[in-house]
């Protein structure tokens, strides 16, 4: 079952790094480059939490940083950025605001402007 879940997810994230969003209106090649990272890295923050199996998800976040055209020490900042972000969401019903976040940095605009700071 959590090998399933993990499955799902990292598909979910590649699916969702292709869509044609843009961060804010920057450039769009390192947008969603910073934006692939930060929502794989959201993900591996909540199955961590949760005791899942992160060893897929923590793949993903790795090999986006090793592909990437930024510094280690900028996906570091992003990381821990995301880890620590507790955005004010109203859910309705309840959800885990730290599995929410992860489907919502695209449009938190919070995080988008961290995100300008480092490009």
């Amino acid at each position: 079952m959590k090998r399933s879940l993990s499955l799902v997810l990292s598909l979910f994230i590649v699916a969702c790094s292709d869509s044609a969003h843009e961060a804010g209106g920057g450039n769009r090649q390192s947008d969603s480059e910073l934006l692939r990272f930060a929502e794989a890295n959201c993900f591996f923050w909540y199955f961590k939490k949760k005791g899942y199996d992160d060893r897929d998800i923590g793949g993903i976040s790795g090999g986006i940083v090793e592909m990437g055209s930024y510094g280690p020490e900028d996906y570091r900042k992003i990381a821990f950025f995301v880890r620590d972000h507790k955005p004010p969401i109203i859910t309705k019903n309840e959800i885990d605001i730290d599995l929410l976040k992860c489907f919502r940095l695209r449009e938190d605009s919070e995080f988008i402007d961290f995100l300008k700071g480092i490009e």
